[in-house]
């Protein structure tokens, strides 16, 4: 545009002044019109180019000064950080690693199954390792979560790995103690699950009694998959043995918890569960032979030296009459030991492919955990296995199997051949 079709000039008033400025848009120089307002006198950036390389040409050609960068840079040498600071901005990185990878250790050591072994070092182990499991994940989310607050207000904020390593640490230590704790809240310390067996006192029975209290063990079976974190408890009776081994009769369903109700429970296939003696005594036991489904009969076999004697087998229950006194001892984690005495109501016949038999329902409190615990009549024999509780009106009564149900068990124990009854079995 020439510069007889610029725009009006426009005039503008400098603050603190009563004289006006003059302003356009028409380049002195040039006499363009630019988009940007030129004071008097100033020229447009093109021609100010202009005349900055002129006065280069006019003051000579350009030389690269080779000892001025040099210089340049040994001075910027010189003036490099030390080592220790740049390790000083990767250390929260470090930490926020080193944070993930404990929590995440602490999580797999709380989750990792245990073999079987001595009850109150088993317990013990499942409970440190839940509490440093929970401890560690909270210190590691509490980490991670500080370490990423510091590391925005530094330049490293944009680096993939400063950013990601604290994520890092607080998705691991979370997990680990959200995990740990919801076991802490909703199940307690494996500590308050079980304990050391409880004390015998004395309880002012006669010695009869005192042999059921001293034949009566606690079945301890892990999972399917042989981890004892999770152990399901019942109980049992000594039935026989010698001074290196003790025969103790039980639950299917104690001895193999992993198997479902009315399959066939193989012996070979079982998995070795953990027995404690009334003396305090513990140790791995095997199971040895299984009564054919329905039946819910297991016996196991207990390496140990003097066992307790066992208590007497009887052949059958049908001397037992309804009224009758019977007798059982419950699992001693409920209350310690104790002493039920009560009477059996009726008997229940019982069709099954497996034979009929008539189930006895007495009135003692037999609760979950008492299964696999004895029954036994006035004369302190063995007359049935409590397996289950049925509440009719209100009140809890406790069904047994007699001993009749298991006809092959107590002919191998009144004859002494628990082994070929194994053999059989196999």
């Amino acid at each position: 545009m020439a510069a007889d079709e610029a725009p009006k000039r426009r005039w503008w008033r400098k603050r603190g002044s009563d004289q006006p400025v003059p302003m356009s848009r028409v380049c002195p120089s040039c006499k363009l019109v630019g988009p940007v307002r030129l004071l008097a006198g100033q020229v447009c950036a093109s021609c100010a180019a202009q005349q900055a390389w002129a006065a280069v040409d006019n003051a000579g050609p350009l030389v690269i000064d080779r000892e001025a960068i040099a210089e340049v840079v040994r001075r910027r040498e010189g003036t490099k950080d030390p080592w220790w600071r740049g390790l000083l901005a990767w250390l929260p990185t470090l930490i926020s690693l080193a944070a993930a990878v404990f929590a995440g250790w602490a999580l797999v050591a709380h989750l990792s199954p245990r073999p079987l072994g001595p009850l109150r070092a088993l317990l013990d182990d499942l409970d440190s390792a839940q509490r440093k499991a929970f401890w560690i994940g909270l210190g590691a989310t509490i980490a991670g979560i500080v370490l990423l607050v510091r590391t925005r207000r530094r330049k490293h904020f944009r680096r993939y790995l400063f950013l990601a390593a604290p994520s890092l640490a607080i998705a691991v230590g979370a997990t680990s103690a959200v995990i740990a704790g919801f076991t802490l809240l909703f199940s307690g310390s494996y500590g308050g699950r079980f304990n050391t067996m409880p004390p015998r006192e004395q309880l002012g029975v006669s010695a009869q009694v005192e042999r059921i209290i001293s034949a009566t063990v606690v079945v301890l079976a892990p999972d399917g998959d042989g981890d004892a974190r999770n152990l399901a408890m019942g109980s049992g009776a000594i039935v026989g043995g010698d001074h290196t081994r003790a025969w103790i009769v039980t639950c299917s369903h104690v001895a193999m918890p992993y198997v479902s109700v009315g399959s066939r429970r193989d012996p070979k296939d079982a998995l070795p569960v953990w027995v404690q003696l009334s003396d305090g005594r513990e140790g791995k036991a095997y199971v040895r032979w299984s009564a054919p489904p329905p039946i819910d009969v297991a016996v196991l076999e207990l390496p140990i030296a003097d066992p307790p004697a066992p208590v007497p087998f009887a052949a059958d229950a049908s001397l037992l009459e309804a009224g009758g006194d019977v007798t059982f001892v419950p699992n001693p984690y409920r209350d310690g030991w104790l002493v039920h005495r009560g009477h059996l109501l009726r008997k229940d016949a019982h069709r099954s492919p497996a034979g009929t038999y008539s189930l006895l329902v007495t009135d003692l409190p037999v609760i979950p955990g008492d299964s696999g615990s004895g029954l036994f009549d006035a004369g302190g024999r063995l007359v049935g296995l409590n397996t289950w509780v049925k509440v009719e009106n209100g009140l809890s009564q406790g069904i047994s199997l007699p001993t009749e149900a298991v006809a092959a068990l107590g002919d191998a124990i009144a004859h002494d051949r628990l082994d070929q009854l194994q053999l059989e079995e196999h």
